[in-house]
């Protein structure tokens, strides 16, 4: 009887040991895979951020002059959104930070819609509107790529790009709060304008 609880104890323990093995084993591989899609969204995201400071600070002016007519042209093309490898485990990150990740381009598209709209209703020689619009997004977007890095950069141990001269987020920050402070003085003109045709 007894030798058959020692074998008993025996047989659990070694499955117990064998079930650590493989269970250690794999976390040791799914942080791995972790930290490797880590590095390589925060290296996208980080030159994402940069491009859209590029847009951000996008005047209108080449070299300071206007067109040939008179009127201000964009001189920084519109980045598409942040394209992943396709060779990383997005299982192996917080699902939380995954939705946001992945879901990250989704905005990005809605945000190009609302500026394509501006489009519509924006005129020359300005396009005032436009610009603010396309300045508010990008301002967006590039702090939001800025939060998703730091996000992964700290919960995977990443050390994060370091900016000597200046700062872009508060670069964007900075532009941000001066286009959404334009954005709303025009949403209030097209409600007034909108009242007074309605009546």
């Amino acid at each position: 009887m007894t030798e058959a609880i020692f074998g008993l104890i025996g047989v659990l323990l070694g499955s117990g040991i064998s079930w650590f093995q493989s269970y250690w084993s794999n976390q040791k591989e799914i942080n791995k895979s972790a930290k490797y899609l880590a590095i390589r969204i925060v290296c996208i995201l980080d030159q994402y951020l940069d491009h859209c400071t590029d847009v951000v600070k996008d005047d209108g002016l080449s070299y300071g002059q206007r067109t040939p007519d008179g009127c201000l042209q964009a001189q920084v093309a519109t980045p598409p959104p942040p394209v992943y490898p396709d060779d990383v485990d997005w299982k192996s990150i917080d699902h939380e930070l995954m939705f946001r990740l992945l879901s990250f381009p989704s905005e990005i598209e809605d945000g190009n819609r609302m500026i394509k709209a501006t489009w519509e209703i924006a005129g020359p020689p300005d396009y005032e509107e436009w610009f603010n619009e396309r300045k508010y997004q990008y301002s967006i977007f590039g702090l939001t790529a800025y939060r998703l890095s730091n996000d992964l950069a700290e919960k995977y141990g990443i050390k994060k790009k370091v900016y000597n001269n200046w700062n872009p987020v508060t670069e964007l920050k900075n532009e941000l709060e001066k286009a959404a402070r334009k954005r709303h003085v025009q949403i209030e003109e097209h409600k007034k304008l909108i009242k007074r045709i309605l009546g």
